[in-house]
């Protein structure tokens, strides 16, 4: 059976199939406002979601600054830059934060970051949770006060802690499905708006 999605994203131009669930996430929240203009895109490659982002902004008459960030390295759509890097390595936050040192803080995190999945649903749902600790820690060091989070996770057991560690940070934590997901995935994201405040290490993971 051939994916509607997957045919639809080459006659559209897109790198991947992902983009119509950014798509259908804006079109909800209204993600890539005149205000969005540094934008950090983790999970990166293909690319999709840094050209949804590009088209958004710019339909809107906004020029972005988009930085993607992923282990692979894959080459950006013109309008964008890229570094290859782990979200967990000091050494690539610090690469984030250089690059967007003259630009400003960031406005809004894209993560559609996923390890490769097992097929074993519990381990599968931990290793989601552990990326999603890690791009929590960069978002609420580097979000400007009011910037905004999407974030994809797998759903399990874990799902309300890190839904309460969001909401330390987040006067607005959504829980959404899009449409685009498959129906039989476990995947989600969370949609979190307007930060709130600086939060230390010590009391987001408490």
């Amino acid at each position: 059976m051939v994916d509607p999605h997957a045919k639809k994203s080459k006659t559209d131009g897109y790198r991947s199939r992902a983009a119509y669930k950014l798509l259908e996430l804006d079109t909800k929240f209204r993600l890539f406002g005149k205000s969005t203009r540094n934008i950090v895109d983790l999970g990166f490659a293909p690319g999709a979601w840094t050209q949804v982002a590009l088209n958004k902004s710019r339909a809107r008459g906004v020029s972005p600054t988009i930085l993607g960030v992923d282990l692979i390295h894959c080459q950006p759509p013109e309008g964008s830059s890229f570094i290859q890097g782990d979200i967990f390595s000091k050494k690539t936050h610090n690469s984030i934060q250089t690059f967007f040192e003259p630009r400003g803080p960031l406005d809004l995190v894209l993560s559609d970051m996923m390890t490769n999945t097992s097929g074993i649903g519990d381990n599968d749902h931990f290793a989601s949770m552990e990326l999603c600790d890690g791009v929590l820690l960069l978002a609420s060091q580097m979000l400007q006060k009011n910037g905004s989070l999407v974030m994809k996770f797998y759903t399990g057991k874990e799902d309300q802690i890190l839904q309460k560690r969001l909401e330390k940070v987040f006067a607005r934590v959504h829980k959404v499905k899009p449409a685009a997901c498959r129906a039989e995935s476990r995947e989600m994201y969370f949609v979190c708006l307007r930060k709130k405040r600086e939060v230390s290490v010590e009391e987001l993971f408490s």
